[in-house]
């Protein structure tokens, strides 16, 4: 009798960040192809599973390792996985099963960073996703956002940065990908405009599985710059720009 044998599909493998075709280690990844899952569900709690509705995904890397992918989301057309923090650098490759039966596969390369950062809008452009940190003189901390959604506009919108008293020190903390992995925290480097910024931190962001944060100090000469980017290098890879703005 005839075998009802499925032909596995092709599957892309981006950085959720910014969609550039490069990852690394322990870095936040999307996949598009076809048939990925038979639901659109996200992971239900952490620590995250590797299995979702039936769906479930494997790398493969340039040793020849095999290990299972932990899955933040999946749908039938995309699914968000996290690369096993030691997945060997070069050629690998992602596969997407549903039910044990291979779906769809495909190779990405993988660099021991692929930096990437996130925006407001989720698709690594224009605002930056990230906050700001303001330490005042007296040692109380508080948060503030560089963004928010316009309804009237259906957009992200900045919120401008102020400086406040002189004794203030305002940090801005960018959320990333692909980014932890560097060699020193010396070879990150972060222009906002066109000054450049030493980093405090780069990093996981511990709140999140994969995410990556990156903290510098804003000097008041940035004071009425209105809307700037910023450009970052990790190791001499350039992430994607994106912007922020100031009072």
């Amino acid at each position: 009798r005839q075998l009802n044998i499925r032909q596995a599909g092709r599957a892309t493998s981006v950085s959720a960040a910014n969609f550039a075709p490069r990852l690394s280690p322990n870095a936040i990844a999307a996949v598009f192809g076809q048939g990925l899952a038979k639901s659109t569900q996200p992971a239900p709690s952490q620590p995250l599973p590797l299995n979702i509705d039936g769906t479930s995904a494997t790398v493969i890397d340039s040793s020849g390792v095999t290990r299972p992918a932990s899955l933040f989301f999946v749908s039938p057309n995309q699914v968000n996985l996290l690369i096993p923090g030691n997945t060997a650098p070069g050629l690998t490759s992602l596969r997407v099963l549903v039910d044990g039966i291979l779906i769809a596969d495909g190779v990405v390369t993988i660099s021991t960073v692929a930096p990437s950062l996130f925006s407001a809008s989720a698709d690594g452009n224009g605002l930056a996703a990230g906050v700001i940190l303001r330490m005042k003189a007296d040692g109380t901390q508080s948060f503030e956002p560089i963004a928010r959604f316009d309804s009237a506009q259906n957009k992200f919108v900045p919120v401008p940065i102020e400086f406040g008293a002189e004794t203030d020190q305002v940090f801005l903390a960018l959320f990333g990908s692909g980014i932890r992995g560097r060699s020193a925290l010396g070879a990150i480097n972060v222009r906002v405009g066109d000054v450049d910024l030493p980093v405090q931190f780069a990093g996981p962001q511990n709140d999140f599985v994969g995410l990556d944060q990156v903290n510098v100090l804003l000097p008041r000469t940035l004071g009425g710059r209105g809307e700037v980017t910023i450009s970052m290098t990790v190791d001499n890879n350039l992430a994607n720009p994106v912007s922020v703005a100031f009072q």
